[in-house]
């Protein structure tokens, strides 16, 4: 049996190659270990023309359509050229950031092969018909979560709003929308998001230790989503229909 140095992760990563005399290519890295990263290719001109000791630049490139942390640029070393690619190798610190980025990735997606991810969207609404906003990177979304294969989505959720904002779920509603996003150059890492209408009894809510998002707000006004910055325009859309469905329904008791 092969015995590696480092652990591999299997999980396709768009990353954007950059070299002096060949410029920037997009490329496929599907086997990347702490040590460095085998980038997959088709072009001719990359294999042929970079020669080992080389030093390249790397940076992954984001396939959702929510604005994902940047990713550093980090400077690599050409260690072996084959036919389909070239293996490269981290040669600083900065490197190490990199294989973290990703080791933090594997973590949330929790996955171990290539799949299609779902990527569930809690649309919440408390009872003062309310809907919880959550800000990550500058700009406003729905709380959402990575579902893990083989369990259940309603539960997902549930465990999901409770760890992070303390929040307890009392139903859930319709699925509201679905759209798949991703790249053509890795279709199996694409991602299917779902947004489903979860209530909740809650006006307070707070953020775990070390959350991804830097604050929430409750909000049942429709200015208040046209003000904000959104994520994506899909999400302001949603949070715009729901709040004018919300306002012409009768007040739950």
């Amino acid at each position: 049996m092969e015995q590696r140095r480092y652990p591999r992760v299997q999980l396709p990563l768009l990353v954007e190659l950059k070299h002096p005399t060949l410029g920037a290519h997009r490329c496929i890295a599907r086997d990347i270990s702490e040590g460095g990263v085998f980038v997959y290719t088709d072009n001719p001109q990359i294999t042929s023309r970079v020669k080992p000791g080389a030093k390249v630049k790397v940076t992954i490139q984001n396939t959702l359509s929510v604005e994902a942390q940047p990713t550093p640029t980090v400077e690599m070393e050409v260690r072996r050229i084959d036919d389909d690619g070239l293996a490269l190798a981290f040669i600083n610190v900065t490197g190490r950031h990199l294989w973290q980025s990703v080791d933090r990735l594997r973590t949330e997606l929790a996955v171990g092969r290539d799949f299609f991810q779902v990527h569930l969207n809690a649309l919440v609404i408390n009872e003062r018909n309310a809907i919880l906003l959550a800000q990550q990177h500058g700009k406003w979304t729905f709380p959402a979560t990575f579902l893990q294969v083989g369990t259940d989505w309603r539960a997902a959720l549930e465990a999901f709003l409770a760890d992070e904002f303390g929040i307890t779920v009392t139903g859930f509603g319709q699925i509201v929308a679905m759209s798949s996003v991703g790249q053509p150059e890795v279709p199996e890492a694409a991602v299917l998001d779902v947004f489903v209408e979860t209530t909740a009894n809650a006006d307070e809510c707070r953020l775990a230790s070390g959350s991804r998002y830097k604050t929430l707000r409750w909000t049942d006004r429709r200015r208040d989503v046209e003000e904000a910055t959104f994520a994506t325009e899909q999400i302001r859309a949603l949070a715009d229909a729901t709040l004018l469905r919300l306002v012409q329904e009768e007040p739950r008791s």
